[in-house]
């Protein structure tokens, strides 16, 4: 049944209690003066609720003090008060009563119910404007519904305030508890910027057991953030049945919207308590002076004539219909002065059994409204579409009363509490804006936003036993324990013994009555899917159709596939390559040098470089090719200790060039000749790409890749094997002089831990996974398992190592060169030095000789 129908059928309904329905009739203005313009409204409110009193006194102090300020005015605000009793289909009879009574101008409707929404149907009826002090939700539109009038917030900016607290806590998601009716139902449409887990409704006729059956239910999920949009009554069963649940305590975080948050300090005291903890948000009506003398004024009044309001306190409500009151005043007087024909006109409209009366004001009264710019009690008044939206909501948090730790709005998003600083940031949703916030069960740690409860996991590993490094299962007979190893369930347990908070976990194996492996990986993946398994954990390739049933973790181990060959050589002259001609001459050149220089210095002095000339020549060889492995004799004499040591670094960076070289040819020249023969093993894991040529192999070990690769593709065997990068590391560990890995490609994304969908511990295991390998424990862990601490190198078979040339190490030959010519110099420039010392001694001593010749010839001649 349409909407149009039902409204028929409501008509029809509610007029045939018409004479049921006793008016309370009460005037706020006494009119005696016949010469001013009466213009009639109607409030319809629940008269016995903590609001609808409120609003009737606003309303009351609005028309006396807008009058009692503008005496001179041609128009004065008469309204007709009805009670609904907060039922929404007596509200809709209400309004007819007055429609049939009194040529209205406006209603006004102080209630937040199902009936507003038949009530602005009306209002586009009989064409007067129809002003709701609860905003109804997005679906009464000012475009649906043009003579409706709406104070507060719509259900977008509801959900962009909550999605801003639930990414300043860094929540992940949360679950929204809603009432069941149109006021608070849009708000399931409306939420943006966090992910809901899951949303439970509520009826208003709900039982307190159907409440503590919905709330066992979402205690048995992990998520612990609650968002609560509901009418204060439900709300306050709810929240007194959670607590009695234990779901008020640490670990829990509840959100209300201001559908509960505005009507808190009229809860009862019992209510109030149960919600110690809670974070809510609430329209902020900017400090005044007008707003302070309005609320003394509004509770002096009180005290002296309603005794009911003693213990009541001023709400957002009660300021904006004293703005509104004022509002709809000042707009009647516009039409008044500018178009004063059209208030004197009525018109009446018969609908089913009865026929009401509505004024031709009403199209032209909703224009003023609509235009109506003034500052009030409230602060800044305009409407926007049909709508007076509150610049800024206030974050408030409930503890021994309700404390303001920030505000929000759609332009800066989170600010503080301090204006000043709040000029820094837009859009911002950090927590540290806020105050410090104290939680359910009077804690100031911030909440997880989930919680495992104290179940313990039941962690599925397959029982393949195949590469036990990484995977391991084992059944004691003994003891019959199941003893789980391997390098996947090592990362796993440091994973989570570095979460800070304590995860309580059982391996499970993937197996049969006898002992095999119940199905593939897909199957057992699929056991997390269907929650026999709560995770699993093992070598769980991670792969793109996998996500439809599972979430996975972040990859623990290498990315991609890897080729696999074995090492071969044919070319008995490759260990020439490495090295250009005028390399090789110019080094065996460097070699006779070097060993001349040592010998011409040596051979004085040092014994070794003495004897025959066959002798010496063969040393001045010997001498300088030991240096290769350093084996030379050491030399006596500092210069050719000087030139040695030039030299020994000379040839420490040529052989280390040279290996370098040497190695990367011969890997090269493996990966030549493998990359003809596309005969090759594909894990079955890996099936699913593309290897059009290759034969698939389920069952493998390492001894199966090792006895295929050794008997080759001729023999009944295999060129090359392709697996899992991991895979081929353990594999490699056992046979690393025989094969080798050359090439690899990332198409797969490695090995990761599967959680169900939206477990909150994938992203806390994915922390931990990068910590570890930031941290280098990853590695080590993979060279525990893998025995090996060498990295793995893609190359391209297409390419080819160039060739060292003299250019390259010209440098170090000229430095070799000067230090061997300038060692030689010296020794050369000593040589001179000690012949002329030992010429000019031999000539003092001839001198000498012939002094003492000629005097002793002097002295026999005398």
């Amino acid at each position: 049944m349409d909407f149009a129908r039902k409204a028929k059928w409501t008509f029809f309904v509610v007029t045939t209690l018409f004479s049921l329905v006793q008016p309370l009739s009460t005037n706020h203005t006494s009119i005696n003066d016949t010469a001013i313009e009466m213009i009639h409204v109607g409030l319809i409110l629940d008269a016995q609720s903590w609001v609808g009193k409120i609003v009737d006194s606003c309303i009351s102090m609005a028309i006396s003090d807008f009058y009692s300020r503008n005496c001179h005015y041609q128009t004065k605000l008469v309204v007709h008060t009805r009670d609904s009793g907060g039922d929404p289909l007596l509200l809709l009879s209400q309004a007819l009563v007055l429609l049939e009574n009194f040529k209205l101008d406006a209603i006004i409707v102080a209630e937040n119910s199902a009936g507003v929404k038949i009530l602005a149907e009306l209002g586009s009826r009989v064409k007067i404007p129809i002003i709701s002090l609860f905003a109804a939700g997005l679906s009464l539109s000012s475009f649906e519904y043009p003579h409706l009038i709406q104070i507060g917030e719509d259900e977008s900016s509801r959900a962009k305030a909550i999605a801003a607290i639930v990414e300043a806590f860094s929540w992940r998601s949360a679950i929204l508890i809603y009432e069941d009716n149109d006021s608070a139902r849009p708000i399931l449409s409306s939420v943006t910027g966090f992910r809901l887990d899951q949303h439970v409704a509520l009826l208003t006729s709900s039982t307190d057991e159907e409440i503590v059956e919905q709330l066992v239910k979402l205690m048995s999920l992990q998520m612990t953030v609650y968002v609560v949009h509901m009418s204060p009554i439900l709300a306050s069963r709810l929240f007194l049945n959670a607590k009695q649940l234990g779901m008020m305590t640490q670990g829990y975080a509840w959100i209300t919207t201001d559908m509960i948050t505005n009507f808190m300090n009229s809860m009862d005291p019992s209510v109030f308590e149960s919600m110690q903890g809670v974070v809510g948000f609430k329209p902020h009506i900017p400090a005044s002076k007008e707003l302070r003398r309005f609320a003394i004024r509004w509770r002096n009044k009180n005290l002296n004539e309603n005794k009911d309001l003693e213990e009541m306190e001023m709400n957002v409500y009660g300021i904006w219909s004293y703005d509104m009151v004022w509002a709809v005043a000042t707009a009647a007087e516009r039409v008044m002065t500018r178009h004063p024909p059209v208030l004197h006109q009525e018109t009446r409209l018969n609908m089913n059994f009865t026929t009401i009366r509505s004024s031709e004001s009403g199209l032209v009264l909703m224009d003023e409204i609509l235009q109506s710019r003034f500052k009030g009690v409230s602060g800044g008044f305009q409407l926007t579409n049909g709508r007076l939206i509150p610049k800024e909501i206030e974050i408030v948090n409930v503890f021994k009363g309700d404390r303001i730790i920030g505000y929000w709005n759609p332009e800066n998003g989170i600010a503080s509490i301090m204006k000043e600083e709040n000029h820094t940031e837009t859009n911002s949703t950090s927590s540290s804006k806020l105050e410090g916030v104290i939680w359910p069960g009077g804690t100031m740690n911030i909440p997880k936003g989930w919680s495992l409860r104290g179940k313990r996991l039941r962690i599925g590993v397959p029982v393949t036993n195949q590469f036990r490094e990484l995977i391991s299962v084992v059944h004691d007979p003994q003891t019959n324990d199941i003893i789980v190893t391997g390098f996947c369930v090592d990362v796993f347990k440091e994973a989570v013994q570095s979460l800070g908070y304590e995860v309580h976990y059982d391996f499970i194996p993937f197996e049969d009555a006898n002992g095999r492996m119940a199905g593939s990986y897909d199957d057992l993946i699929l056991q997390v899917y269907r929650k026999n398994y709560d995770a699993v954990v093992g070598d769980i390739t991670i792969i793109s159709h996998r996500f439809a049933y599972v979430d996975f973790t972040l990859p623990f181990t290498d990315l991609g596939i890897g080729v696999v060959v074995p090492k071969i050589n044919n070319d008995i002259w490759v260990f020439l390559k490495p090295l250009c001609g005028d390399l090789w001459i110019t080094v065996a050149a460097f070699f006779i040098f070097t060993g001349v220089v040592i010998w011409f210095i040596e051979r004085p002095i040092n014994e070794e470089f003495q004897g025959s000339p066959s002798e010496q020549i063969g040393m001045i060889f010997w001498y300088s090719f030991s240096t290769l492995v350093f084996s030379h004799e050491k030399p006596l004499s500092n210069l050719s200790k000087f030139v040695v040591i030039i030299w020994m670094f000379v040839v420490l960076i040529i052989t280390s060039s040279y290996t370098a070289t040497l190695a990367s040819m011969l890997t090269v020249k493996q990966i030549q000749l493998s990359s003809r023969d596309n005969d090759a093993w594909v894990s079955s894991d890996i099936s699913n790409f593309t290897f059009e040529t290759r034969r698939r192999r389920t069952n493998h070990s390492p001894e199966e890749y090792a006895d295929a690769l050794r008997r080759g593709s001729k023999n009944g065997g295999v060129s090359s094997i392709i697996d899992e990068i991991p895979n081929l590391k353990v594999f490699l560990a056992k046979y690393p002089s025989d094969y080798t890995m050359i090439k690899s490609k990332a198409i797969t994304g490695g090995f990761g831990f599967v959680f169900p969908k939206r477990s909150p511990l994938v992203q806390d295991i994915s922390s931990a996974i990068m910590r570890l390998r930031e941290e280098k424990r990853l590695e080590m862990m993979e060279n525990k398992w893998f025995n090996s601490e060498s990295s793995f190198t893609t190359l391209d078979p297409e390419s080819n190592p160039n060739r060292l040339n003299i250019h390259s190490f010209g440098g170090l030959f000229l430095v070799t060169g000067i230090s061997s010519i300038s060692a030689l110099g010296v020794c050369l420039f000593q040589k001179r030095q000690s012949i002329k010392i030992h010429l000019n001694r031999s000539l003092d001593s001839l001198k000498g000789y012939f002094n003492v010749k000629i005097i002793g010839r002097q002295k026999e001649r005398s």
